[in-house]
Order: structure tokens, then C-alpha cells, then sequence
């Protein structure tokens, strides 16, 4: 299969997605703020970029989805602009950021693109955020220096994403408390797996955890040390890990909120210690950076 064919069904996945998740929630940074993984994870690392924004920036967001970052960024006061391959996901976008017009006090355009062979206007933005993208992306050494010419001097650039490959510690953790947790499995089914599986049951709550399979590009990033090619080219200011297994988990779970939540957090409390000991591996990180 070509690459082109790989692609548009990258960008299929995604609209799908992206179509799916707008059914149940508005593509909106003050909705999504409330779904438990970014109670968790991922919130004030949003809000600390956020409050870096001010009115007339050029910012752009690479990978956009269905856009609800890129909005924020443009209800902030930016001439903020989202990139991404998947024109479902575009519509998605543009749609709801029609409905919300009035919120909006910059300027905020989306245009599709392929983020493996993206050109930009060199120095133009002030700051740059990728969520989630970089480990789908084939060629990221050009894909780095790209973003870093487009960067302003002191411009910055902010990266949450996933840094390495699922570790067997953390899958066999996940797996006990996939196991343990109420979750949206039933625990007759994971009895049966238990039984099926045996001793395989972690390597496929691993290939679950690094979502083998789920897109023709998932994890295509991984085969690259992308942060090492930022630290070689940016100065870094602040690295945040992620936990190793609380934000998978918080996809799983199946509790109401009220309980759901104080379980999690304990588990996240446990999970970061064990990282910070070194026992298990991060999942991803966020990256401060800006261009020297």
C-alpha cells in the first residue's frame, strides 16, 4: 500500500473519531477540561499554555483534530491557525467554532495538511503546540527542523506527547488493575481472558495500551527519539512526565465520577512515585521550549 492510501486512511480514522467524540461532546477546551484524563494529566499544563497567549499572537497548532485547542488558543486573543490531515475532522472544527463565533476575539483558520512534508513561512509564529501527533508522524527529523524555522526568535514551542514505547513494568501493572478496577469490560470476560491468555495477558493490555493497529501511522513516531531532536534544537525550559499507566486507566475505568476520580488519583499518586523511582517508565511528556 502507498503511502497516499496509508494516509487518507489515517485521516478516515481520525474524522471517524473525530465525528464520533463531537456526538458526545462539544469540541471545546471548557467541556473537554472535565473528561477525567485531563483532570488528571493533563489540565494545568493546558491552562499554563493558555495563559502565555495574548491578543495578536500567530500561533499554530500542528495536528488539530477536531480543533478544540486551536479555538481556545483564538478565544484567547490569537491569530490562532489548526493543521491537520483529516478534512472530517476539519468540518467538525469549523462547525462548532461557527456556533461560537462570539467567543471568539482573535482570528482562527483550519486547513488541512500532512504534517510529514509540511512547509512554513520561516519566523512567523510566536509559539507553536502539538497534542498528541508527533508519535504518528514518519519523518520526524524534517518535521522538527520544519517547526523550528517557522518559530520566531524566543518563540515558543509546548508538546504533550507520547515519548517511548509502552514498558512490560507498566503493562504488567495496568494489567492487574485492569483486572482489579471496575472497567467497561465485565469481570466474567476478563476471567475468561485470564484463562485464554494466561501469562499473554499483559503483552496484550501492552499492544492495547500503545494502541497497536488502531491507524496506519499509530506509533510511527516512536521509531524516533523525538525529543531528542527538540532538546538538540530548542532550548528546553521545563520537562513534565506523565505518569506510566494512570491516563490509560482513566479510559477504562467504568465508575461514576464521584468514586471514579478518588481511585484514580490514587493510582496516579502510586504510578508517579514509581516513575520518579525509576520502576517504571513515564508514558509521555510535556515540553516547554522555545527557539533560542
Amino acid at each position: 500500500m502507498s503511502y497516499q492510501q496509508h494516509l487518507e486512511q489515517e485521516a478516515e480514522v481520525w474524522g471517524a473519531e473525530a465525528e464520533r467524540m463531537a456526538q458526545q461532546l462539544p469540541p471545546d477546551w471548557a467541556h473537554y477540561r472535565h473528561l477525567w484524563h485531563n483532570r488528571l494529566l493533563h489540565a494545568p499544563h493546558i491552562d499554563a499554555l493558555l495563559a502565555e497567549i495574548t491578543p495578536g499572537m500567530q500561533v499554530l497548532e500542528a495536528g488539530c483534530a477536531s480543533g478544540w485547542l486551536t479555538l481556545a488558543l483564538a478565544q484567547r486573543g490569537a491569530h490562532a491557525t489548526g493543521l491537520d490531515i483529516s478534512t472530517k475532522s476539519l468540518a467538525v472544527a469549523r462547525q462548532y467554532a461557527a456556533s461560537v463565533q462570539d467567543s471568539i476575539t482573535g482570528r482562527l483558520t483550519y486547513a488541512p495538511a500532512d504534517l510529514n512534508r509540511l512547509t512554513l513561512p520561516a519566523a512567523s509564529y510566536d509559539a507553536i503546540v502539538i497534542q498528541g501527533t508527533l508519535h504518528h508522524l514518519v519523518d520526524l527529523p524534517a518535521v522538527v527542523a520544519t517547526l523550528h524555522q517557522a518559530l520566531k526568535p524566543g518563540g515558543r514551542l509546548w508538546i504533550n506527547d507520547e515519548v517511548r514505547d509502552v514498558s512490560g513494568g507498566a503493562a504488567l501493572l495496568a494489567a492487574a488493575a485492569m483486572f482489579l478496577l471496575p472497567t467497561h469490560t465485565p469481570y466474567r470476560d476478563k476471567v475468561r481472558g485470564l484463562l485464554r491468555f494466561g501469562t499473554q495477558a499483559p503483552a496484550r493490555i501492552k499492544a492495547s495500551m500503545a494502541a497497536e493497529g488502531l491507524s496506519p501511522f499509530e506509533g510511527a513516531g516512536r521509531d524516533h527519539d523525538w525529543l531528542t531532536l527538540v532538546q538538540q534544537q530548542f532550548v528546553i525550559e521545563r520537562l513534565h512526565w506523565h505518569p506510566a499507566i494512570t491516563g490509560y486507566l482513566a479510559h477504562q475505568v467504568a465508575l461514576p465520577t464521584a468514586l471514579a476520580l478518588p481511585v484514580l488519583r490514587l493510582v496516579r499518586a502510586l504510578d508517579t512515585a514509581l516513575v520518579r523511582l525509576k520502576l517504571l517508565q513515564a508514558s509521555g511528556v510535556v515540553v516547554y521550549a522555545r527557539k533560542a
